[in-house]
């Protein structure tokens, strides 16, 4: 089932929030026209797994769901919403979320790259090949990603709550490499409903993601590189 692996770490988890996931939306449909990809549904199956997906999370008591701009990330975050209803939660939704959709992104540049190389295009941007003046370095796209995620995580009256951040394959591929030095070269591309947790740990935030952890702390929108961890 897609994303069975971030389930289960939710599962060990068991309802002790705040905890937050990052998670690429279900299922969806063909993009043909990149340029107007937000515009791109989930198909039947996509709309099933973003219920199961919703309906397997239990535990919580409180779930707050945010979307990116795209039409697929907030049919996801519906659905999502629709398999959590029986599970006794109070729950809410709430986009569309600027950080969850390339946030990092200057020029749409960026766009026609990306529909001449396909993949390769996250390659070139952590190698420094694309034009400063196209696109976020990805340490600080990272952390413009994240910075909104943390920040709510830290919100008080916490105690058994869960934050659905649905995002993008980018968002995924971005904070695996950076955080934890996943190549998608290596590790394959992020599946449908692939996602990281994240959770307080005393001063830090701790990021899961499959086997993998690292913690890191952030101020003022900023992760404090000298607290980094090693992934």
């Amino acid at each position: 089932m897609y994303g069975s692996d971030v389930l289960a770490a939710l599962g060990k988890v068991n309802g002790n929030g705040p905890c937050a996931i990052i998670v690429r939306h279900a299922a969806r449909h063909p993009i043909v026209d990149i340029r107007r990809s937000l515009e791109v549904g989930l198909t039947d199956e996509g709309m099933n797994d973003a219920r199961r997906f919703g309906s397997t999370v239990g535990a919580f008591s409180c779930v707050r769901l945010f979307h990116s701009p795209a039409l697929r990330c907030q049919q996801t975050a519906e659905h999502m919403m629709r398999g959590l209803e029986g599970n006794g939660a109070s729950v809410s939704i709430t986009g569309p979320e600027r950080n969850l959709c390339a946030p990092y992104m200057k020029d749409e540049s960026c766009l026609a790259r990306a529909a001449q190389v396909g993949k390769g295009f996250i390659r070139e941007w952590f190698e420094g090949q694309l034009d400063e003046e196209w696109i976020l370095d990805t340490a600080a796209a990272a952390d413009m990603v994240m910075a909104p995620i943390v920040e709510r995580l830290q919100e008080p009256g916490g105690e058994g709550r869960l934050d659905i951040h649905v995002s993008h394959d980018w968002e995924i591929s971005l904070l695996r490499e950076e955080l934890f030095g996943l190549r998608h070269e290596d590790v394959g591309w992020p599946p449908f409903l692939d996602g990281i947790l994240f959770r307080a740990d005393g001063g830090k935030i701790k990021v899961m993601y499959n086997s993998h952890e690292t913690s890191f702390k952030m101020v003022n929108g900023r992760r404090s590189q000298a607290s980094m961890d090693n992934p």
